[in-house]
């Protein structure tokens, strides 16, 4: 699979990213974490870093893997990296529907701290909600709930 299959395959019922945006975020400097198998690419997670600050802007795992562990491993992959690059704090945006996705940022240690109104695009051409979390860096194993 390519990164914008895994994209589009975990993004049922909304809008994923399109070629164009992944493209261009890895072209402003942001910085990824892939999991592969072979040649394959089955997950990644991109953050974009200014200063101090970290913004977890995508995670997306291949549905064959999920529910088994791997978007919990690329999100402490990413949170240590940021952490080691100097990032003190990380931002996210999580659909308010999302309820599997805010369990995991809440698991993690992420709080809300905010809302952006009609932030994500739908299929149906509406918009919904999305929920800014944050939380303070350093990461850590013991910090995971």
């Amino acid at each position: 699979m390519a990164a914008l299959e895994v994209e589009a395959a975990g993004s049922v019922g909304s809008v994923p990213w399109p070629h164009s945006q992944l493209v261009e975020t890895y072209i402003s400097g942001a910085q990824c974490t892939v999991l592969e198998e072979g040649e394959e690419i089955q997950g990644f997670i991109i953050f974009m870093r200014v200063l101090d600050e970290a913004s977890l802007l995508n995670i997306a795992v291949a549905p064959t893997l999920q529910h088994m562990g791997f978007g919990r491993m690329l999100l402490e992959a990413g949170l240590t990296e940021q952490y080691q690059a100097g990032a003190t704090q990380c931002f996210l945006e999580v659909r308010v529907s999302n309820d599997k996705a805010k369990k995991l940022y809440q698991s993690f240690g992420f709080s809300v701290i905010g809302e952006r109104k009609d932030y994500y695009p739908l299929p149906n051409g509406k918009r919904e909600h999305a929920l800014v979390m944050s939380r303070e860096l350093p990461f850590s194993k013991q910090a995971v709930v």
